[in-house]
């Protein structure tokens, strides 16, 4: 019995001794010893200092390219700015729809004929009426152009022109059609007078740029 007894005893301790080894095994698994520990701490720090760098470059290079989608739109609105103002000056080609205006001396005697007040007048009708850019026999009207009487000529830009005259202007065609043709108007005039004058709609008119004027007097003012 006593025998038994101690191989039962050396049996359980033999086991707990095994059990113990597998437990030992298992844990040296699921948690490193200090030596591994402390290296995975540090691969662990080293993670979290590459994250920082890797977040502030994010940032370094998203500040950086909202500067540049800043300078870029700047750039663009002043670029739209310009044109419009080039446009408007008359000193770049335009495109667009409008009308044309042929208008001639036809049976009118000599003192009714087409003078530069009356092409004044009709740039300044179409103007009111909404014409963004006007073009008389192919030289465009901007501030700065000369339209006076020269002999028997009519000096545009300082070219000598005559009738008939084509006038071409982008804008609203039917209000500028509307402008011209009220009662007591130029048409109206100008056919009682015996001058010819016909408007046609336009889909598509291009009117040349107009060469700009040298300035020699005036510079920019400071502004302030």
């Amino acid at each position: 019995m006593q025998l038994n007894a101690g191989r039962v005893m050396v049996g359980a301790a033999a086991l707990l001794i095994g059990v113990m080894g597998a437990l030992q095994f298992r844990l040296q698994q699921i948690v490193p010893p200090p030596t591994q520990t402390q290296q995975l701490l540090t691969l662990l720090k080293q993670s979290d200092q590459r994250r920082d760098q890797l977040q502030k470059e994010v940032s370094r290079l998203q500040a950086q390219l909202n500067q540049k989608l800043s300078a870029a739109a700047a750039a663009q609105r002043l670029n739209h700015e310009l044109v419009q103002a080039e446009m408007l000056a008359g000193t770049i080609p335009v495109e667009g729809p409008g009308i044309v205006v042929t208008w001639d001396n036809g049976s009118a005697p000599a003192g009714y004929q087409i003078t530069d007040i009356d092409l004044l007048l009709m740039v300044n009708e179409l103007r009111a009426a909404g014409a963004e850019a006007i073009a008389i026999n192919g030289e465009r009207i901007t501030g700065q152009t000369e339209i006076r009487s020269a002999g028997n000529y009519i000096l545009i830009n300082n070219r000598q022109e005559a009738a008939p005259f084509t006038i071409q202007a982008i804008g609203p065609a039917a209000t500028m059609r509307q402008a011209l043709t009220l009662p007591g108007g130029l048409v109206d005039e100008s056919q009682q007078e015996g001058r010819s004058i016909s408007i046609t709609p336009a889909s598509d008119l291009v009117l040349p740029a107009a060469l700009p004027p040298p300035v020699s007097y005036s510079r920019p003012a400071p502004s302030g």
